[in-house]
């Protein structure tokens, strides 16, 4: 395909940060701008390409103007930042026969910092410390050594390996499940899916890294977390569905487990009247898990090495085939 026939929908910042480098790529192509606010420099119809680049997660409006282009003229391809593609939308441009590929593994280790973060303020106590200089008292804490805790992963891809790896570094035992038995040094131990509870019951800290499908909506719901250790840890850097945030909500307030740490809400942002706002023992964080410059960065390198391909006349990589959604008002991204 002759560059100079390229129409390429990307956002501003996206322009801003490597529109350099697209140029260099296309120098000939037709490049469209979406501005935060929703507005576009130039009319979009008839796109070649858009780059669904993860500053868009953070703004509605522009969002808002992409959907309204595909109920008019959908793009021929569209890129995505993310690995997960279970929102509507990505089901939309399969349908209207676009092209749709993904980003595979590109937030893993910043997910996992993310993670571990919180694992080591929890261990360390660390909310409790501050507090303790804020009142100006000198109150020695027992806190918890990681090396011989065990470590649960709900879906190994990924992101569930850069947190094993880690998790081993620090001398933690690691457990996951995952649908085929992995072959990965960092893994101490593999349960099938339907074995799910078993790995709650042996694990420290639960982090949830699957996909958002039928099988996995509410996938933590009451028998779950009534599974785990009553001084465990959830941390959910998946989908927000996953959990039934009553389910959690009473688990948090009896005790049932310790804390719980939420990266992402079943409707985003969090609704204002949720409970979880309001427990000492949950930590939420809005969706930012993975927004860091080199991740963002990241996400653009395969942007860019599929529109080399597309040039070429090269097949894409990474091409996504089927999504499978449970309900079309789905909230994440």
């Amino acid at each position: 395909m002759a560059s100079t026939t390229l129409r390429i929908g990307v956002t501003r910042e996206l322009n801003q940060r490597a529109g350099v480098r697209l140029r260099e790529i296309v120098p000939d192509a037709a490049v469209v701008l979406l501005d935060s606010d929703g507005s576009w420099s130039e009319d979009p119809a008839e796109l070649d390409a858009f780059f669904f680049s993860e500053d868009l997660y953070y703004l509605p409006e522009a969002v808002g103007a992409f959907v309204e282009l595909l109920s008019s003229s959908p793009p021929k391809w569209m890129q995505t930042a993310s690995t997960g593609v279970d929102h509507s939308l990505f089901a939309y441009l399969l349908d209207s026969g676009a092209i749709v590929t993904n980003s595979p593994g590109v937030h893993g280790s910043t997910i996992a910092e993310y993670v571990f973060a919180y694992i080591l303020s929890h261990a360390k106590r660390l909310p409790q410390h501050a507090a303790n200089q804020s009142a100006r008292q000198w109150t020695p804490l027992e806190s918890i050594e990681l090396a011989g805790q065990t470590l649960g992963i709900v879906g190994y891809g990924g992101i569930g390996e850069a947190c094993a790896r880690l998790g081993k570094a620090f001398g933690m035992r690691t457990v996951a499940t995952k649908r085929r038995p992995p072959s990965n040094e960092h893994l101490d131990q593999y349960f099938s899916p339907g074995r799910l509870h078993e790995l709650l019951a042996a694990s420290d800290y639960v982090v949830l890294c699957c996909p958002l499908t039928d099988e996995t909506i509410n996938l933590i719901n009451a028998e779950a977390l009534a599974a785990m250790q009553s001084h465990a840890l959830l941390i959910n850097v998946a989908r927000g569905r996953v959990v039934d945030h009553d389910a959690l909500s009473h688990a948090l307030k009896s005790g049932a487990i310790a804390g719980a740490v939420l990266d992402v809400a079943p409707l985003e942002p969090l609704q204002p009247d949720s409970p979880l706002w309001d427990l000492p023992n949950c930590l939420i964080t809005p969706h930012d898990s993975c927004h860091v410059d080199a991740s963002y960065m990241r996400t653009a390198d395969f942007f860019f090495a599929n529109l080399t391909h597309l040039i070429a006349g090269e097949p894409l990589e990474w091409v996504v085939t089927d999504i499978e959604l449970s309900d079309p008002s789905e909230g994440d991204v």
